[in-house]
C-alpha cells in the first residue's frame, strides 16, 4: 500500500519543521500520532492508498456541503 502524495508532503513538512534535534524525539512523537485512512482511488487503476485521516474527513465534510 502506498501513501498519497498529500500525505508525503505533510510528512516532509513535519520533518523540515521538527527534525534536526538530538534524537528527534519531538518529530518521532508527531509522526507516531499521524492517523491514516485507507482509500480506494476512484480513477486510474483504483489502487488502495493511505491518506491523512484529517484530510479525508475534511473532504467528506466538504462533499456533504456540495
Amino acid at each position: 500500500m502506498k501513501l498519497h502524495s498529500s500525505a508525503i508532503e505533510e510528512i516532509v513538512s513535519l520533518c523540515d519543521v521538527h527534525g534536526g534535534t538530538p534524537d528527534n524525539v519531538k518529530l518521532k512523537k508527531i509522526l507516531a500520532d499521524i492517523d491514516f485512512t485507507p482509500y480506494e482511488q476512484k480513477s486510474g487503476n483504483q489502487d488502495m492508498i493511505l491518506v491523512l485521516t484529517k484530510r479525508f474527513i475534511q473532504e467528506l465534510n466538504a462533499a456533504k456541503v456540495r
